[in-house]
Protein backbone atom coordinates (compact mmCIF):
# COMPACT_ATOMS: atom_id res chain seq x y z
CA UNK A 1 0.00 0.00 0.00
CA UNK A 2 1.07 3.37 -0.54
CA UNK A 3 2.65 5.52 2.04
CA UNK A 4 3.01 2.51 4.06
CA UNK A 5 6.47 1.77 5.65
CA UNK A 6 6.74 -2.19 4.67
CA UNK A 7 8.02 -4.79 7.87
CA UNK A 8 10.55 -5.70 8.09
CA UNK A 9 11.08 -9.60 8.73
CA UNK A 10 13.18 -10.25 11.76
CA UNK A 11 15.26 -13.55 11.40
CA UNK A 12 16.60 -15.07 14.77
CA UNK A 13 19.82 -17.05 14.61
CA UNK A 14 19.63 -20.50 16.67
CA UNK A 15 22.26 -20.18 19.86
CA UNK A 16 25.55 -21.84 19.79
CA UNK A 17 28.16 -22.99 21.92
CA UNK A 18 28.09 -26.10 24.14
CA UNK A 19 25.04 -25.11 25.63
CA UNK A 20 23.13 -24.91 22.23
CA UNK A 21 20.50 -27.73 22.46
CA UNK A 22 21.05 -30.35 20.00
CA UNK A 23 18.15 -30.28 16.75
CA UNK A 24 15.85 -33.23 17.20
CA UNK A 25 16.64 -36.02 15.07
CA UNK A 26 13.84 -38.18 14.08
CA UNK A 27 13.88 -41.55 14.99
CA UNK A 28 15.33 -44.32 12.31
CA UNK A 29 11.88 -45.68 10.58
CA UNK A 30 11.44 -49.50 12.29
CA UNK A 31 12.84 -52.00 8.96
CA UNK A 32 9.50 -53.73 7.35
CA UNK A 33 9.39 -56.68 5.89
CA UNK A 34 11.49 -59.83 6.03
CA UNK A 35 14.09 -58.59 7.09
CA UNK A 36 12.79 -56.83 10.20
CA UNK A 37 14.78 -57.78 13.29
CA UNK A 38 13.64 -59.81 15.51
CA UNK A 39 14.18 -59.90 19.78
CA UNK A 40 16.96 -61.25 21.04
CA UNK A 41 17.03 -63.54 23.99
CA UNK A 42 19.74 -63.09 26.30
CA UNK A 43 22.12 -65.81 26.15
CA UNK A 44 23.14 -67.82 29.43
CA UNK A 45 26.61 -66.64 30.79
CA UNK A 46 29.34 -69.19 29.94
CA UNK A 47 31.20 -70.68 32.97
CA UNK A 48 35.05 -70.78 33.25
CA UNK A 49 36.06 -74.64 32.74
CA UNK A 50 36.79 -76.62 35.89
CA UNK A 51 40.26 -78.11 35.81
CA UNK A 52 41.07 -81.42 35.88
CA UNK A 53 42.32 -82.92 39.02
CA UNK A 54 46.07 -82.90 39.38
CA UNK A 55 47.41 -86.68 38.96
CA UNK A 56 49.68 -87.57 42.40
CA UNK A 57 52.91 -88.95 41.03
CA UNK A 58 53.03 -92.39 41.59
CA UNK A 59 55.89 -94.07 44.03
CA UNK A 60 57.84 -95.16 41.22
CA UNK A 61 58.11 -91.43 39.89
CA UNK A 62 59.05 -89.77 43.09
CA UNK A 63 61.73 -92.65 43.49
CA UNK A 64 62.97 -91.92 40.03
CA UNK A 65 62.78 -87.47 41.20
CA UNK A 66 64.51 -88.45 44.00
CA UNK A 67 67.26 -90.86 42.19
CA UNK A 68 67.90 -87.72 39.51
CA UNK A 69 68.39 -85.48 42.18
CA UNK A 70 70.76 -87.49 44.37
CA UNK A 71 72.77 -87.95 40.93
CA UNK A 72 72.75 -84.58 40.23
CA UNK A 73 73.69 -83.72 43.77
CA UNK A 74 76.40 -85.94 43.81
CA UNK A 75 77.62 -84.46 40.14
CA UNK A 76 77.44 -81.02 41.66
CA UNK A 77 79.45 -82.12 45.31
CA UNK A 78 82.34 -83.87 42.63
CA UNK A 79 82.47 -81.01 40.49
CA UNK A 80 83.20 -78.57 43.68
CA UNK A 81 85.58 -81.08 45.46
CA UNK A 82 87.80 -81.33 42.27
CA UNK A 83 87.63 -77.45 42.10
CA UNK A 84 88.90 -76.55 45.63
CA UNK A 85 91.13 -79.73 45.31
CA UNK A 86 93.01 -78.02 42.45
CA UNK A 87 92.81 -74.66 43.84
CA UNK A 88 94.03 -75.52 46.91
CA UNK A 89 97.04 -78.06 46.10
CA UNK A 90 97.87 -75.21 44.03
CA UNK A 91 98.13 -72.34 46.69
CA UNK A 92 100.22 -75.12 48.73
CA UNK A 93 102.40 -76.09 46.01
CA UNK A 94 103.42 -72.76 45.46
CA UNK A 95 103.98 -72.15 49.29
CA UNK A 96 105.85 -75.07 49.89
CA UNK A 97 103.20 -76.26 52.26
CA UNK A 98 102.90 -80.47 53.56
CA UNK A 99 101.23 -81.78 56.60
CA UNK A 100 102.17 -80.55 59.90
CA UNK A 101 102.68 -84.12 61.50
CA UNK A 102 106.22 -85.26 61.74
CA UNK A 103 106.66 -88.90 62.55
CA UNK A 104 109.43 -91.11 63.16
CA UNK A 105 109.61 -94.86 64.49
CA UNK A 106 112.81 -95.50 66.85
CA UNK A 107 112.75 -99.20 67.45
CA UNK A 108 110.03 -102.11 66.79
CA UNK A 109 109.37 -105.25 68.93
CA UNK A 110 107.82 -108.65 68.47
CA UNK A 111 104.27 -108.88 67.06
CA UNK A 112 104.37 -105.52 65.04
CA UNK A 113 104.66 -103.31 68.25
CA UNK A 114 106.85 -100.00 67.84
CA UNK A 115 108.02 -96.89 69.34
CA UNK A 116 107.94 -93.86 67.82
CA UNK A 117 107.67 -89.89 68.26
CA UNK A 118 105.39 -87.90 66.49
CA UNK A 119 105.83 -83.83 66.28
CA UNK A 120 103.08 -81.32 65.71
CA UNK A 121 103.76 -77.82 66.37
CA UNK A 122 102.61 -77.66 69.40
CA UNK A 123 104.45 -80.72 71.03
CA UNK A 124 105.45 -83.73 70.73
CA UNK A 125 104.62 -87.10 71.76
CA UNK A 126 106.69 -90.57 72.62
CA UNK A 127 104.55 -93.80 71.21
CA UNK A 128 102.44 -95.64 71.99
CA UNK A 129 100.50 -93.34 74.54
CA UNK A 130 97.71 -93.21 76.02
CA UNK A 131 95.73 -89.88 74.84
CA UNK A 132 92.87 -89.08 77.59
CA UNK A 133 89.91 -87.82 76.60
CA UNK A 134 88.56 -84.38 77.50
CA UNK A 135 85.26 -84.62 75.66
CA UNK A 136 83.60 -81.46 76.33
CA UNK A 137 87.12 -79.74 76.97
CA UNK A 138 87.64 -81.51 80.95
CA UNK A 139 88.46 -84.06 82.78
CA UNK A 140 86.30 -84.70 86.29
CA UNK A 141 87.43 -81.54 87.39
CA UNK A 142 91.31 -82.29 86.48
CA UNK A 143 93.56 -78.96 85.65
CA UNK A 144 95.49 -79.21 82.86
CA UNK A 145 98.66 -78.88 85.09
CA UNK A 146 97.30 -81.90 86.30
CA UNK A 147 97.21 -83.80 83.26
CA UNK A 148 100.32 -82.77 82.19
CA UNK A 149 101.70 -83.91 85.81
CA UNK A 150 100.17 -87.17 85.48
CA UNK A 151 102.31 -87.50 82.09
CA UNK A 152 99.54 -86.92 79.53
CA UNK A 153 101.26 -85.19 76.25
CA UNK A 154 97.97 -84.37 74.29
CA UNK A 155 94.06 -84.17 74.68
CA UNK A 156 90.97 -85.97 72.49
CA UNK A 157 88.49 -83.94 72.31
CA UNK A 158 84.75 -84.38 71.08
CA UNK A 159 84.46 -81.81 67.89
CA UNK A 160 80.67 -82.57 68.28
CA UNK A 161 80.15 -81.82 71.60
CA UNK A 162 81.87 -78.48 71.27
CA UNK A 163 80.45 -77.50 68.32
CA UNK A 164 77.00 -77.52 70.21
CA UNK A 165 78.30 -75.62 73.19
CA UNK A 166 80.20 -73.13 73.42
CA UNK A 167 80.32 -73.51 69.66
CA UNK A 168 82.78 -72.85 66.94
CA UNK A 169 82.51 -68.97 66.95
CA UNK A 170 83.21 -68.88 71.13
CA UNK A 171 86.27 -71.51 70.73
CA UNK A 172 87.76 -69.43 67.45
CA UNK A 173 86.89 -65.80 69.58
CA UNK A 174 89.00 -67.27 72.50
CA UNK A 175 92.11 -67.97 70.19
CA UNK A 176 91.63 -71.61 69.71
CA UNK A 177 90.65 -74.39 71.87
CA UNK A 178 94.32 -74.83 73.10
CA UNK A 179 93.54 -71.05 74.85
CA UNK A 180 90.14 -71.91 75.56
CA UNK A 181 91.30 -74.16 77.94
CA UNK A 182 94.28 -73.28 78.89
CA UNK A 183 96.02 -76.57 77.11
CA UNK A 184 99.36 -76.01 75.91
CA UNK A 185 100.17 -79.21 74.34
CA UNK A 186 98.48 -81.26 71.07
CA UNK A 187 94.74 -81.24 70.89
CA UNK A 188 93.08 -84.23 68.33
CA UNK A 189 89.57 -83.80 67.51
CA UNK A 190 87.11 -86.69 67.39
CA UNK A 191 83.89 -86.01 64.88
CA UNK A 192 81.83 -88.06 67.66
CA UNK A 193 79.88 -89.53 65.15
CA UNK A 194 79.50 -92.80 67.14
CA UNK A 195 77.24 -90.77 69.29
CA UNK A 196 75.42 -89.22 66.43
CA UNK A 197 74.77 -91.93 65.03
CA UNK A 198 72.97 -93.55 67.73
CA UNK A 199 70.47 -91.06 67.73
CA UNK A 200 67.44 -92.01 66.87
CA UNK A 201 66.37 -89.18 63.99
CA UNK A 202 70.06 -88.93 62.70
CA UNK A 203 69.73 -89.56 58.69
CA UNK A 204 73.15 -90.53 56.39
CA UNK A 205 73.43 -90.18 52.98
CA UNK A 206 75.81 -89.60 50.55
CA UNK A 207 75.38 -85.69 51.31
CA UNK A 208 76.50 -85.83 54.97
CA UNK A 209 74.64 -86.42 58.18
CA UNK A 210 71.27 -84.92 59.39
CA UNK A 211 71.33 -85.21 63.42
CA UNK A 212 69.37 -83.25 66.31
CA UNK A 213 71.29 -81.02 69.07
CA UNK A 214 71.28 -83.27 72.20
CA UNK A 215 70.65 -80.00 74.07
CA UNK A 216 67.44 -78.68 72.65
CA UNK A 217 66.61 -81.11 69.55
CA UNK A 218 67.27 -78.41 66.55
CA UNK A 219 68.39 -79.38 63.46
CA UNK A 220 71.53 -79.78 62.00
CA UNK A 221 73.51 -80.91 59.08
CA UNK A 222 77.38 -81.99 58.89
CA UNK A 223 78.73 -82.74 55.62
CA UNK A 224 82.30 -83.51 54.94
CA UNK A 225 83.67 -80.44 54.30
CA UNK A 226 81.83 -78.83 57.64
CA UNK A 227 83.73 -81.36 59.56
CA UNK A 228 86.96 -80.02 58.43
CA UNK A 229 86.25 -76.71 58.49
CA UNK A 230 85.05 -76.85 61.90
CA UNK A 231 88.90 -78.63 63.05
CA UNK A 232 89.75 -75.54 61.64
CA UNK A 233 88.53 -72.93 63.09
CA UNK A 234 88.62 -74.18 66.55
CA UNK A 235 92.18 -74.46 66.07
CA UNK A 236 92.94 -78.07 66.31
CA UNK A 237 96.39 -80.07 66.24
CA UNK A 238 94.79 -83.26 64.51
CA UNK A 239 91.26 -84.15 63.08
CA UNK A 240 89.74 -87.19 61.22
CA UNK A 241 87.75 -87.03 58.42
CA UNK A 242 83.95 -87.72 58.83
CA UNK A 243 83.55 -91.72 58.26
CA UNK A 244 80.40 -93.57 58.06
CA UNK A 245 81.31 -96.85 59.97
CA UNK A 246 79.02 -98.89 58.51
CA UNK A 247 79.88 -98.13 54.63
CA UNK A 248 83.66 -98.05 53.97
CA UNK A 249 83.01 -97.11 50.18
CA UNK A 250 80.99 -93.46 51.49
CA UNK A 251 84.00 -93.44 54.29
CA UNK A 252 86.37 -92.93 50.99
CA UNK A 253 83.70 -90.50 49.15
CA UNK A 254 83.54 -88.38 52.09
CA UNK A 255 87.68 -88.80 52.92
CA UNK A 256 88.27 -87.30 49.38
CA UNK A 257 85.99 -84.46 50.01
CA UNK A 258 87.85 -83.79 52.88
CA UNK A 259 91.12 -83.88 51.83
CA UNK A 260 89.94 -81.33 49.07
CA UNK A 261 88.42 -79.21 51.75
CA UNK A 262 91.90 -79.44 54.16
CA UNK A 263 94.05 -78.18 51.30
CA UNK A 264 91.55 -75.09 50.75
CA UNK A 265 91.34 -74.22 54.45
CA UNK A 266 95.25 -74.70 54.78
CA UNK A 267 96.01 -72.62 52.28
CA UNK A 268 93.48 -69.63 52.96
CA UNK A 269 94.28 -69.77 56.75
CA UNK A 270 97.74 -70.86 57.20
CA UNK A 271 97.37 -72.90 59.89
CA UNK A 272 98.72 -76.34 60.71
CA UNK A 273 96.31 -78.75 61.30
CA UNK A 274 97.13 -82.84 60.45
CA UNK A 275 93.54 -84.47 58.94
CA UNK A 276 93.62 -88.02 59.02
CA UNK A 277 91.90 -90.73 57.48
CA UNK A 278 89.43 -93.09 58.99
CA UNK A 279 90.04 -96.85 58.48
CA UNK A 280 86.48 -98.57 58.77
CA UNK A 281 84.77 -102.01 57.72
CA UNK A 282 83.56 -104.18 60.29
CA UNK A 283 84.98 -107.38 61.52
CA UNK A 284 86.12 -108.55 57.79
CA UNK A 285 89.79 -108.32 57.67
CA UNK A 286 89.57 -108.61 53.80
CA UNK A 287 86.84 -105.74 53.91
CA UNK A 288 89.46 -104.11 56.49
CA UNK A 289 92.13 -104.57 53.82
CA UNK A 290 90.13 -103.42 51.29
CA UNK A 291 89.01 -99.99 53.04
CA UNK A 292 92.84 -99.68 53.99
CA UNK A 293 94.56 -99.79 50.78
CA UNK A 294 91.87 -97.07 49.13
CA UNK A 295 92.74 -94.94 51.63
CA UNK A 296 96.48 -95.21 51.70
CA UNK A 297 96.03 -94.99 47.82
CA UNK A 298 93.60 -91.78 48.13
CA UNK A 299 96.14 -90.28 50.22
CA UNK A 300 99.63 -90.85 47.93
CA UNK A 301 97.18 -89.71 45.19
CA UNK A 302 96.76 -86.24 47.05
CA UNK A 303 100.38 -85.54 47.81
CA UNK A 304 101.26 -86.57 43.91
CA UNK A 305 99.33 -83.57 43.41
CA UNK A 306 100.75 -80.94 45.63
CA UNK A 307 98.00 -81.51 48.45
CA UNK A 308 98.73 -82.28 52.12
CA UNK A 309 97.46 -85.78 51.83
CA UNK A 310 96.72 -87.86 55.10
CA UNK A 311 98.87 -87.31 58.12
CA UNK A 312 97.68 -90.59 60.08
CA UNK A 313 94.93 -93.36 60.07
CA UNK A 314 92.55 -93.59 62.92
CA UNK A 315 91.11 -97.44 62.91
CA UNK A 316 87.37 -97.39 63.62
CA UNK A 317 85.32 -100.12 65.13
CA UNK A 318 87.71 -102.20 66.89
CA UNK A 319 87.53 -101.50 70.65
CA UNK A 320 88.73 -104.90 71.59
CA UNK A 321 91.45 -105.81 70.08
CA UNK A 322 92.47 -108.05 73.71
CA UNK A 323 89.74 -110.62 71.70
CA UNK A 324 89.91 -109.93 68.19
CA UNK A 325 92.67 -108.58 66.58
CA UNK A 326 92.18 -109.88 63.54
CA UNK A 327 90.70 -106.86 62.04
CA UNK A 328 92.69 -104.55 63.47
CA UNK A 329 96.36 -106.18 61.99
CA UNK A 330 94.47 -106.84 58.63
CA UNK A 331 94.18 -102.81 58.28
CA UNK A 332 97.75 -102.06 59.56
CA UNK A 333 99.43 -104.44 57.24
CA UNK A 334 98.08 -101.93 54.53
CA UNK A 335 98.62 -98.35 55.72
CA UNK A 336 101.99 -96.86 55.28
CA UNK A 337 104.78 -97.61 57.95
CA UNK A 338 105.90 -94.56 58.55
CA UNK A 339 102.42 -92.53 59.12
CA UNK A 340 101.02 -93.03 62.84
CA UNK A 341 98.53 -95.44 63.73
CA UNK A 342 95.37 -94.72 66.46
CA UNK A 343 92.80 -96.62 67.91
CA UNK A 344 90.19 -94.83 69.98
CA UNK A 345 87.60 -96.64 72.56
CA UNK A 346 89.67 -98.83 74.76
CA UNK A 347 88.59 -100.67 77.98
CA UNK A 348 91.07 -102.14 79.96
CA UNK A 349 94.58 -102.90 80.21
CA UNK A 350 94.09 -106.04 77.98
CA UNK A 351 93.30 -103.94 75.19
CA UNK A 352 95.57 -101.91 75.41
CA UNK A 353 98.42 -103.83 75.30
CA UNK A 354 96.71 -105.96 72.77
CA UNK A 355 96.69 -102.83 70.46
CA UNK A 356 100.24 -101.86 71.07
CA UNK A 357 101.19 -105.28 70.32
CA UNK A 358 99.73 -104.93 66.69
CA UNK A 359 101.56 -101.86 66.01
CA UNK A 360 99.42 -99.14 67.02
CA UNK A 361 100.89 -95.74 67.88
CA UNK A 362 97.97 -93.59 69.77
CA UNK A 363 95.53 -94.96 71.43
CA UNK A 364 92.70 -93.43 73.54
CA UNK A 365 89.54 -94.29 75.72
CA UNK A 366 86.67 -93.07 78.00
CA UNK A 367 86.76 -95.44 80.23
CA UNK A 368 89.19 -94.11 82.86
CA UNK A 369 86.63 -91.23 83.32
CA UNK A 370 83.47 -93.42 83.00
CA UNK A 371 84.69 -96.35 86.16
CA UNK A 372 85.97 -93.25 88.35
CA UNK A 373 82.06 -91.56 88.08
CA UNK A 374 81.26 -95.16 88.77
CA UNK A 375 83.57 -95.65 91.70
CA UNK A 376 85.93 -97.97 89.85
CA UNK A 377 89.36 -97.68 90.13
CA UNK A 378 92.50 -99.48 88.52
CA UNK A 379 95.15 -100.63 90.19
CA UNK A 380 97.99 -103.02 89.18
CA UNK A 381 96.17 -105.52 90.65
CA UNK A 382 93.00 -104.84 89.16
CA UNK A 383 89.68 -102.82 89.25
CA UNK A 384 88.93 -101.64 93.35
CA UNK A 385 85.15 -100.96 93.37
CA UNK A 386 85.93 -98.11 96.09
CA UNK A 387 81.85 -97.69 97.25
CA UNK A 388 82.17 -101.31 98.83
CA UNK A 389 81.27 -101.09 101.95
CA UNK A 390 84.12 -103.33 103.09
CA UNK A 391 86.50 -100.45 102.35
CA UNK A 392 84.69 -98.26 105.19
CA UNK A 393 87.95 -98.90 107.76
CA UNK A 394 90.34 -99.53 104.78
CA UNK A 395 93.46 -97.34 105.08
CA UNK A 396 95.99 -98.18 102.55
CA UNK A 397 96.05 -95.42 99.44
CA UNK A 398 93.90 -97.09 96.24
CA UNK A 399 96.88 -98.92 94.90
CA UNK A 400 99.50 -100.12 97.50
CA UNK A 401 102.17 -101.53 94.82
CA UNK A 402 105.58 -99.89 94.80
CA UNK A 403 106.60 -101.09 91.75
CA UNK A 404 103.42 -100.35 89.57
CA UNK A 405 103.67 -98.44 86.57
CA UNK A 406 104.36 -94.93 86.54
CA UNK A 407 105.03 -94.85 90.11
CA UNK A 408 102.93 -92.62 92.70
CA UNK A 409 100.05 -90.27 92.44
CA UNK A 410 98.39 -87.64 94.03
CA UNK A 411 95.59 -89.75 94.87
CA UNK A 412 97.93 -91.80 96.93
CA UNK A 413 97.55 -89.11 99.66
CA UNK A 414 94.13 -90.30 100.44
CA UNK A 415 92.83 -93.46 102.28
CA UNK A 416 90.41 -96.08 100.32
CA UNK A 417 88.39 -95.35 103.88
CA UNK A 418 88.51 -91.88 102.63
CA UNK A 419 87.31 -91.80 98.93
CA UNK A 420 85.03 -94.63 100.03
CA UNK A 421 83.61 -91.65 102.49
CA UNK A 422 83.63 -89.04 99.78
CA UNK A 423 81.18 -91.33 97.63
CA UNK A 424 78.55 -92.11 100.45
CA UNK A 425 78.80 -88.48 101.04
CA UNK A 426 78.49 -87.64 97.25
CA UNK A 427 81.12 -85.35 97.78
CA UNK A 428 82.58 -84.24 94.03
CA UNK A 429 85.93 -84.80 95.28
CA UNK A 430 85.72 -88.49 95.03
CA UNK A 431 85.06 -88.83 91.34
CA UNK A 432 88.33 -85.73 90.18
CA UNK A 433 90.52 -88.53 92.78
CA UNK A 434 89.56 -91.54 91.00
CA UNK A 435 89.62 -89.98 87.48
CA UNK A 436 92.91 -88.29 88.67
CA UNK A 437 94.13 -92.22 89.85
CA UNK A 438 92.70 -93.94 86.56
CA UNK A 439 94.17 -92.06 83.80
CA UNK A 440 97.64 -92.00 85.63
CA UNK A 441 96.99 -95.81 85.41
CA UNK A 442 96.43 -95.95 81.84
CA UNK A 443 99.01 -93.29 80.49
CA UNK A 444 101.52 -94.89 82.81
CA UNK A 445 100.89 -98.76 81.52
CA UNK A 446 101.52 -97.15 77.88
CA UNK A 447 104.93 -95.60 79.10
CA UNK A 448 105.77 -98.59 80.63
CA UNK A 449 104.89 -100.78 77.29
CA UNK A 450 107.11 -98.11 75.26
CA UNK A 451 109.84 -98.90 77.51
CA UNK A 452 109.63 -102.71 77.12
CA UNK A 453 109.65 -102.28 73.17
CA UNK A 454 113.10 -100.50 73.76
CA UNK A 455 114.97 -102.92 75.76
CA UNK A 456 113.61 -105.75 73.14
CA UNK A 457 111.08 -107.00 76.31
CA UNK A 458 107.71 -106.32 75.66
CA UNK A 459 106.25 -109.73 75.63
CA UNK A 460 107.11 -110.50 78.92
CA UNK A 461 106.46 -107.42 80.36
CA UNK A 462 102.84 -107.46 79.13
CA UNK A 463 102.38 -111.38 80.04
CA UNK A 464 103.10 -110.67 83.66
CA UNK A 465 101.75 -107.55 83.98
CA UNK A 466 98.13 -109.49 82.83
CA UNK A 467 99.08 -112.18 85.30
CA UNK A 468 98.72 -110.07 88.12
CA UNK A 469 95.93 -107.91 86.82
CA UNK A 470 92.61 -108.71 88.42
CA UNK A 471 93.54 -110.26 91.99
CA UNK A 472 91.94 -107.22 93.64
Amino acid sequence: MAGTVPTEETVTEPPTGPLAPHPAVPPAPAPSGPRARQPVAPQPRRQPPVPAAPVPPSRSEIDELREQNATLAAELAELRTGYRAIAGNTRLRAAGTTDAVRFTVEATGAGGSRTGRMTVPRGEIATPAYLPVAGRGAIAGLTPRELTGLGARALVLDLHELYLQPGADVIEGAGGIGTAMAWQAPTIADTGVGAVLEQRKTKVSDEGIAFRGRLDGSPHRWDAEEAVRLAHRMGFDVAFALADPADPARTERWARRALAEHAWQTADRHDALSLWAVVTGGADPERRRSAARALRRLGEEDRRAGGLGFGGYRIEGVGAPAADAGALRAAIGELDSDRPRYLAGITGPADLLAAIEAGVDLVDGTEPARAAAEGRVYTSTGVLDVTDPALRADFRPLDPAKDRPGGGNRADDFTRAYVHHLFVANEGLAVTLCALHNEHFFVSLAAAARRAIADGAFPGFAAAFLRGFGKV
